[in-house]
């Protein structure tokens, strides 16, 4: 038995495969032969999840490379293999354990893991999962993201309950985002796992917007010195990704 909204889904898929080319919601409402609120929220949906891209707010649809990389090599092997040269270079500068995450609706999903030689350290293993506004790396991602999708994910991510504390909430998560976009990078502090923080980056110049990097470091071996440190280190990678860089830089 088909469910409905998939078969829609699907089908708008579908179309701008067949075509080839970017299409506006007219035409994709002519094409499918379905009502354009209809489309209009399936391309929602689809673009909050990376399988569809937007020229602009009232731009043209066009299948992503996300939705390209899953025929071709499999979503996390085609991040992975993009990713993995900058994490290694990292994890060689301070010896700290690098993670790979992607965004998948309000949630951060841990793709790979590079992991730190020194015996104290925490790990996540790939598959587990986090909402994105309680940690580094889905902070990274969503702060630079359209204006239009970051604010649909915050409102998905204050969920339902008491008006006064999803205002509060919103207003915490908006506060982080415009820190990260100002600083260059994201941070967290013990509020995924205590006595651990993280800074991220987003993958936006190598392709990936919904995959960003991070580096974890226990708060016992995160003195202001080092935490400014690895700041500057990774703000640089996320400009020059491809770039050779000094190792002397995360060690301070």
């Amino acid at each position: 038995m088909s469910i409905a909204v998939l078969d829609k889904a699907f089908s708008i898929l579908e179309v701008l495969a067949r075509t080839g080319r970017e299409l506006t919601l007219a035409e994709l409402a002519e094409e499918s032969r379905m009502p354009k609120p209809t489309i209009h929220r399936i391309l929602r949906s689809l673009r909050d999840l990376g399988y569809v891209d937007q020229a602009d707010a009232r731009g043209t649809y066009r299948l992503s490379d996300r939705l390209v990389s899953l025929r071709q090599y499999g979503r996390d092997a085609a991040v992975r293999e993009k990713a993995l040269p900058l994490m290694e270079r990292l994890h060689a500068a301070c010896d700290e354990t690098v993670n790979l995450g992607l965004l998948e609706g309000v949630y951060i999903r841990y793709a790979h893991v590079v992991e730190t030689t020194q015996p104290l350290r925490w790990i996540v293993k790939p598959g587990a999962r986090d909402p994105f506004h309680t940690t580094a790396l889905g902070r990274a991602i969503v702060a630079h993201l359209p204006d239009e999708q970051q604010s649909r994910l915050v409102a998905k991510a204050c969920g339902a309950g008491a008006s006064a504390k999803r205002r509060q909430l919103r207003a915490a998560i908006g506060q982080s985002l415009a820190d990260t976009r100002r600083r260059g990078c994201a941070i967290e502090e013990e509020e995924t796992v205590a006595g651990v923080a993280c800074i991220a980056i987003p993958l936006t110049a190598l392709g990936e917007p919904l995959a960003a990097i991070s580096v974890s470091v226990p708060v016992n071996r995160f003195p202001a010195a080092r935490r400014e440190s690895l700041i500057k280190t990774l703000c640089h990678c996320r400009e020059h990704p491809a770039e050779a860089w000094s190792a002397s830089l995360a060690l301070a």
